[in-house]
C-alpha cells in the first residue's frame, strides 16, 4: 500500500520531465543529452581511477624497487589526482560541452531556414529557397521543403492563370451580349431574328464555355471514378468516328481507320476513352482543311503500349507550341480560335482522362497538319482472351476502314 503513493509520485515527476523536456528546443535536447554522455564518460574515468588506477600505482612503485607506506602512498596518489587530472577532467569535460554546443548549434542551422521557409508558406508568403551544401537527412529535409515551395508555387501560378484564363474567355461573349442587348434596347437596333440569333449565339458560347470547364473538372476527378473493362481499342476508334460523320459530311471530309490487322485490348472506362477519341477527332475537323482526310492510325509502340494518333491536313502548329497544345485555353492563333468554336479545353481534357488511364498524350507537326496522338498499357493476357473472341466475331468488320462523308 505504501508503494501506490510512491508509484504516484514516480509518475508526476515523470510527466513534469517530459513536459519540460519538450518545452525544449532541438538543440538544446541534443547539448543535454551530450552532456550526460560526457558526464556519464567523466564518471567512469573517476571510477575507474580510485579502483583500477591506485593499485596500479602501487604495484608500479613497488617494482620500482622504493619501499612505499601505505599511507604515505594513498596521500601522495591523492594530491597528485586532486591537483593535476581531476582539474584536467573538468577542463575537457566543459571544453566538450562547449565544442558540443556550436556544433549542435551549426549542425542545426538549416532546420531554422527550414522552420522559417515552413512559416512564410503557411502565411501565404513566397519563401526564400534554403541554401544548403549539406547531403545528409537535415540537407534532404531542406531540399524537400525547397521542393514544396516551388510546387506551391507552380500551384499558385497554375490558379491565377485559370482565374485569368477563364475571365477572358468570358469577357468576349459577355461584352458582345451586353452589347446587343443595349442597342436592342436603346433602339439603336431592331430586335430582329438575325440579332436574337447573334444573342443566342454569344449565350452558346457561354454555355459552352462552362461545360467544358465542368467536364475538364469532371476529368480531373475521374480517375477514381472509373468503370474499368477490356475493351477492343480499334472499335472504340472506328465507333467514336463514326459518330462524327456528319459533322466531317459538313465540312467534306473523309475519314479513315487503320490498324493493319492489329487489334490492341486496353483496360480502361469506354466512356472516358470514347471521349478522350472523340475530342482529338473534334479538334481535327476544327482545323482539318475541307475536302482532305482525317486519319486514325492504331499502331504499337512497343510489347505492352498502344498509340492511336489522329492526323489532319490543313493548320500547322509551330515546334515552339507543341509542349502547350494540351495546356487549358491554349490556342496556337487566339484571334481565330474563338471564331471556328472550342476555348482550348478538350485536347486538356483528354490528358487528364488519359493520365488517369496510365497513359500519355503527345503532338507533331510535319508542315501538312497536326498528329494528336495518345498511348495506352496494353491489357493482360488473360483480359485479352476475355474480349478477343467476340471482338473477332464479328461480322463484316476488316480492322481497316476508309469511309467518304459528303
Amino acid at each position: 500500500m505504501k508503494s501506490a503513493p510512491l508509484m504516484k509520485r514516480l509518475t508526476a515527476l515523470l510527466t513534469i520531465a517530459r513536459r519540460s523536456w519538450g518545452w525544449l528546443g532541438l538543440r538544446w535536447q541534443l547539448v543535454v543529452l551530450n552532456a550526460v554522455v560526457i558526464g556519464a564518460t567523466v564518471a567512469t574515468i573517476v571510477l575507474l581511477m580510485d579502483h583500477i588506477a591506485e593499485p596500479s600505482f602501487m604495484s608500479i612503485m613497488h617494482a620500482a624497487g622504493q619501499p612505499v607506506d601505505p599511507a604515505a602512498g594513498q596521500r601522495a596518489y591523492d594530491a597528485a589526482v586532486s591537483a593535476e587530472v581531476y582539474p584536467t577532467i573538468a577542463i575537457g569535460a566543459a571544453v566538450a560541452v562547449l565544442l558540443n554546443f556550436l556544433f549542435v548549434t551549426l549542425a542545426l542551422r538549416p532546420l531554422r531556414a527550414v522552420r522559417a521557409a515552413a512559416r512564410s508558406m503557411a502565411s501565404g508568403a513566397e519563401p526564400s529557397p534554403i541554401e544548403s551544401m549539406r547531403r545528409d537527412e537535415i540537407g534532404d529535409v531542406a531540399e524537400s521543403v525547397n521542393e514544396l515551395a516551388r510546387s506551391l508555387k507552380r500551384l499558385e501560378d497554375l490558379r491565377r492563370q485559370l482565374t485569368n484564363d477563364v475571365a477572358h474567355e468570358l469577357r468576349t461573349p459577355l461584352h458582345n451580349l451586353l452589347g446587343l442587348l443595349e442597342a436592342m434596347r436603346d433602339g439603336v437596333m431592331p430586335a430582329s431574328p438575325e440579332h436574337l440569333d447573334r444573342a443566342h449565339l454569344e449565350l452558346g458560347r457561354l454555355i459552352a464555355l462552362v461545360e467544358d470547364l465542368r467536364a475538364l473538372s469532371d476529368a480531373q476527378l475521374a480517375r477514381d471514378r472509373m468503370d474499368r473493362r477490356p475493351l477492343d481499342l480499334v472499335r472504340l476508334v472506328r465507333d467514336t468516328m463514326g459518330s462524327f460523320a456528319t459533322a466531317m459530311a459538313g465540312r467534306r471530309l473523309s475519314w479513315t481507320v487503320e490498324s493493319h490487322g492489329w487489334s490492341p485490348v486496353v483496360t480502361g472506362d469506354r466512356v472516358r476513352l470514347a471521349q478522350v477519341v472523340g475530342n482529338l477527332v473534334d479538334n481535327a475537323i476544327r482545323h482539318a482543311t475541307p475536302g482532305t482526310a482525317i486519319t486514325a492510325l492504331v499502331s504499337s509502340t512497343g510489347e505492352t503500349t498502344a498509340r492511336v494518333a489522329v492526323s489532319d491536313i490543313g493548320d500547322t502548329v509551330p515546334a515552339d507550341a507543341l509542349p502547350y497544345l494540351f495546356e487549358r485555353f491554349f490556342r496556337v492563333d487566339p484571334s481565330r480560335a474563338r471564331g471556328s468554336g472550342g476555348a482550348g479545353i478538350g485536347l486538356a481534357i483528354a490528358r487528364e482522362l488519359v493520365d488517369a488511364h496510365g497513359g500519355t498524350v503527345g503532338a507533331s507537326s510535319d508542315g501538312r497538319g497536326v498528329t494528336v496522338w495518345f498511348e495506352l498499357p496494353v491489357a493482360a493476357a488473360d483480359e485479352v482472351l476475355a474480349v478477343g473472341a467476340v471482338g473477332r466475331r464479328r461480322q463484316g468488320r476488316p480492322r481497316e476502314t476508309a469511309v467518304r462523308a459528303g
